[in-house]
């Protein structure tokens, strides 16, 4: 919001330097300042610039709500990336969440950041970026209506490879991304920690009674998941 305040700001600068020279002669006679093309062209660079930042979060935004739409079959929902103000007046500041009553996927910051780093090279993704994509999938769980926490993990971990197929990461890649995650941050919480308990499960394994069996499951077997990491 301030850097749309800003950019407005610019574009009133442009407004009054064009009235300006548009104004009626003076009482003595000299005719109004004309416009000084340099000047105006700053103003307009700048307002492009401030209005650059939360354009793009707001396009990203709407390209994250319809892949969350996808991922919770269909059921409405609505990304946004909270800013470091948003959170302030957050009821839930320290983690990302969403609503399943009116579909609102909220971000902490600075998971959507990371979530663009993640796109931008998807073949050599970090874990905070994995956990990114991760999150993506976990709330849009929520939104079709899981409240489990281990279960919605579980639905989530299943699903990682078809969210970074829609994100448009190429097969192999997103397989193994998928596979990533559910071996290393995943497999990490059997060996406990705080979220353990919330959100692992000795039943999230191919075969074993939260496999979905999804035509596009992360899983194959135990044995090709191996091999492909």
């Amino acid at each position: 919001m301030l850097w749309i305040l800003i950019s407005l700001f610019f574009c009133w600068l442009i407004y009054r330097e064009i009235k300006q020279s548009m104004a009626e002669p003076k009482y003595d006679g000299f005719p109004p300042s004309p416009i000084y093309k340099p000047y105006l062209a700053i103003l307009l660079v700048l307002a492009i610039l401030s209005a650059w930042t939360p354009l793009h979060y707001w396009r990203f935004q709407r390209y994250l709500s319809s892949i969350a739409t996808v991922l919770a079959d269909s059921h409405p929902a609505k990304v946004h990336c909270n800013t470091a103000l948003d959170s302030i007046f957050d009821r839930e500041p320290t983690f990302s969440h969403a609503n399943p009553n009116d579909g609102e996927i909220v971000f902490q910051p600075p998971l959507c950041e990371r979530l663009m780093d993640y796109l931008d090279h998807p073949e050599r993704a970090k874990p905070v970026e994995l956990h990114s994509l991760n999150t993506l999938t976990h709330e849009s769980m929520h939104v079709r209506g899981e409240l489990n926490e281990a279960i919605t993990e579980c639905e989530s971990v299943q699903r990682n490879y078809r969210t970074a197929k829609l994100l448009g990461v190429p097969d192999n890649i997103a397989r193994r991304n998928a596979l990533e995650y559910y071996y290393g941050a995943y497999m990490q919480l059997k060996e406990g920690g705080p979220n353990a308990a919330r959100y692992f499960s000795e039943q999230c394994a191919p075969g074993k009674d939260l496999d979905e069996h999804l035509n596009d499951s992360t899983w194959f077997t135990p044995e090709s998941n191996q091999s492909d990491l």
